[in-house]
């Protein structure tokens, strides 16, 4: 009989990081727990913003040498500060712009230099757009989407190449909810803004958490760099 796919897959979960493992569920019950039975109440936001740096920390530890996933991770943390913290969802929003980009870069292996010019690129696009009357927030919300959309394929490119690497699986699965979420940030932004039944803000602002944390904990497993332990045993195998 035929192993199921999502069988291997938890096999492979259960052997990667068991204590994070362990932290990651622990958190996402938590916060889902407490947004269900206490709505509203601050632990909650606060246990979501140290979910979400954790992952920087797991990264750091685990693909050591994989900057350009923990700068895009940085970037999230920082537009997940201001979006959480302050009223400047469009600060927010171009900030999260940037962590799009690094995935962008890491997926496609771009040049450093490249962010410079994205940088550049995006300004300039910001200015345009402001100054020909188009609202900041569906400009940028615009880059937003296509970066992400763009991300979602490159995983799914490097998921066919080779469907059974378990990190490549991790990036699909995670952009995918990383999609997800996104689809219930626009879904809210757009009830709240009169354009859709306000009945449905409590729903879709619930489901956000539902996708956006697993998908940063998959996307922390993403990296297309081998994990430093086994970077630190190959070398050694080829200096003895």
């Amino acid at each position: 009989m035929r192993t199921p796919t999502w069988w291997k897959d938890y096999q492979r979960i259960s052997y990667v990081d068991p204590h994070w493992l362990i932290i990651w569920v622990a958190i996402y019950i938590t916060f889902l727990c407490l947004d269900i039975f206490l709505p509203g109440f601050w632990g909650s936001a606060l246990i979501k913003y140290i979910g979400i740096f954790l992952c920087i920390i797991y990264a750091h530890q685990k693909y050591r040498d994989d900057y350009n996933l923990q700068l895009a991770l940085l970037f999230t943390f920082l537009a997940d500060t201001i979006l959480v913290w302050t009223p400047y969802t469009l600060a927010g929003v171009y900030v999260f712009c940037f962590a799009q980009f690094m995935h962008l870069t890491r997926l496609t292996k771009l040049p450093h230099i490249s962010l410079c010019i994205y940088a550049g690129g995006l300004s300039l696009f910001f200015a345009l757009c402001i100054a020909n009357g188009m609202d900041p927030i569906y400009a940028v919300a615009t880059v937003y989407g296509i970066q992400l959309i763009c991300n979602l394929v490159m995983s799914v490119s490097l998921w066919r190449e080779n469907s059974k690497h378990f990190r490549r699986r991790c990036a699909l699965y995670g952009f995918i909810a990383f999609l997800c979420c996104d689809i219930c940030v626009a879904l809210r932004f757009l009830a709240l803004d009169g354009a859709l039944p306000a009945a449905m803000i409590p729903t879709v602002a619930f489901l956000v958490w539902v996708f956006y944390y697993p998908s940063q904990v998959l996307i922390a497993n993403s990296s297309t760099l081998e994990p430093s332990s086994k970077r630190k045993i190959a070398k050694t195998k080829r200096i003895s």
